[in-house]
């Protein structure tokens, strides 16, 4: 496995850096990489493949028992001891502590021990059997590779090549203290055991490459999901900074319909920051636009916290409904605290500007036509006679004052503080009664002087039947 190999695992442009690898042990050079590596692939392949192959090779071993009795009728009874009385105890401890381990390299020294032990095992046995030591280890030891083949595949390749030189340096100690082969059978078991290594070794290499691939693909895979997310996000964050919630959802669910709703019950507020125009002519337009984002954003964190929707900003001037999309009983009410606020809010950003700001108002309830036009760049806009008069209010109206229509005077007389303006002459509406909101009235009239967000409030009685 290389950098090549995998580069070549992808579609061209999937992976944007491939991994720096070991070529000879089979792991990744960065050791954040490695570790994510080892837990993943642990978690999901090697704890379990271990927990369920050791269990069964221990039953598979000491199945061998019954082989004991034919092959040395002189030495069984010692035979079986040495099966049953040292290999089968040391296997259940290390079983149980294969069961208890959540550690990828812990289970490494505890499947070489394992191993081992069954080494020691049949070399024990062999040790005993003087008469035929080295017929017993030869065969044994194809035994062992028999019973441990799927076991021995998990090891990685450094515990492969130390099983390897340790089993072979156990065997020669043996041969040289008990069985005294001939120099032909020595070296062709050292030659079966380095063969059977390297194959070992080999196995174990390329299952490290299907893992470690897979390993990879996975982790390509999740960062790739994780970026749609954040676009996913990102976008929807985009398309709510243009369109309220609930009609983006509509949108989303059917991106084809033509979302057009009468609403009967709606409060809408113009504001227009006077002398604006005279004032961007003497500042450059940097210090333009970020007077007007603080000015607009300040606004857009009070229409959230009432509840109401903004619909749009031409300029300096900022529109905002109240009752849509969503019906809210108290919207007149709302709309009303929210021109309050503005001015409010506009008097202590002047406070900290060396040109002073002043804004003007305008008010006025009743029904309209809301809807999204546009295909490149929806807008969500209301039309209608109401809006026509709320911006009549404000263009008609006082700097630093807001103006309400009779039907707001009507509807919040006992709540807030008016000065009748008189009739006043508006242009396409004639005669209109206007008034100048001045404040909120003592919270002991019954009300309190701030209003949480309702926008989802169900649509009962409006203001206007009250």
């Amino acid at each position: 496995m290389d950098e090549d190999a995998l580069r070549g695992s992808f579609p061209p442009g999937m992976l944007a850096e491939v991994p720096r690898f070991d070529r000879v042990f089979a792991t990744f050079a960065d050791p954040t990489i490695e570790r994510g590596y080892q837990r993943e692939t642990f978690e999901n392949t090697v704890r379990r493949y271990v927990r369920y192959s050791i269990p069964l090779a221990t039953i598979a071993y000491l199945s061998y028992g019954v082989h004991d009795y034919f092959v040395l009728p002189g030495v069984y009874r010692t035979a079986l001891f040495i099966r049953y009385a040292f290999f089968a105890p040391l296997a259940l401890l290390i079983i149980y502590f294969v069961q208890r381990n959540r550690r990828y390299l812990r289970h490494q020294p505890l499947m070489l021990a394992f191993g081992m032990v069954v080494n020691a095992d049949v070399m024990a046995i062999g040790a005993v059997a003087h008469h035929d030591a080295g017929y017993y280890i030869y065969n044994g030891y194809a035994i062992i590779f028999v019973t441990l083949g799927p076991f021995l595949a998990r090891m990685n390749v450094k515990t492969q090549a130390v099983y390897t030189g340790a089993t072979i340096a156990v065997f020669l100690v043996l041969d040289a203290l008990v069985a005294h082969a001939d120099l032909t059978h020595r070296l062709s078991f050292v030659a079966s055991f380095v063969t059977l290594g390297l194959i070992g070794a080999l196995s174990a290499r390329q299952l490290e490459f299907r893992d470690r691939l897979a390993f990879l693909q996975r982790r390509v895979i999740r960062e790739q999901l994780a970026a749609l997310e954040v676009e996913r996000h990102r976008s929807e964050s985009l398309l709510l900074n243009v369109l309220p919630r609930k009609i983006a959802e509509r949108l989303k669910e059917q991106p084809e319909t033509i979302i057009a709703d009468r609403f009967d019950h709606v409060t809408v507020l113009f504001s227009d920051i006077v002398g604006f125009t005279e004032m961007s002519a003497r500042l450059d337009a940097e210090a333009i636009v970020k007077r007007l984002d603080e000015v607009f954003s300040s606004f857009d964190e009070i229409a959230d916290s009432l509840g109401l929707e903004k619909i749009k900003t031409i300029g300096d001037a900022y529109m905002v409904c109240g009752g849509i999309p969503s019906p809210k009983k108290d919207h007149v009410e709302a709309v009303c605290e929210m021109a309050l606020r503005m001015r409010d809010k506009l008097a202590e950003l002047s406070e900290r500007s060396p040109e002073p700001l002043r804004i003007r108002i305008g008010v006025h309830t009743g029904p309209v036509v809301a809807g999204v036009i546009g295909k490149k760049k929806f807008i969500y806009d209301v039309w209608g006679d109401t809006v026509n008069a709320a911006s009549r209010m404000e263009s008609h109206g006082v700097p630093g004052q807001i103006q309400v229509s009779q039907a707001i005077y009507d509807v919040t007389k006992h709540l807030y503080d008016y000065e009748s303006r008189g009739t006043i002459t508006v242009k396409g509406k004639g005669e209109m009664a206007t008034y100048l909101l001045l404040a909120r009235r003592e919270v002991s009239e019954g009300r309190i002087a701030s209003l949480p967000a309702q926008k989802s409030a169900p649509d009962v009685s409006s203001s206007e039947e009250e």
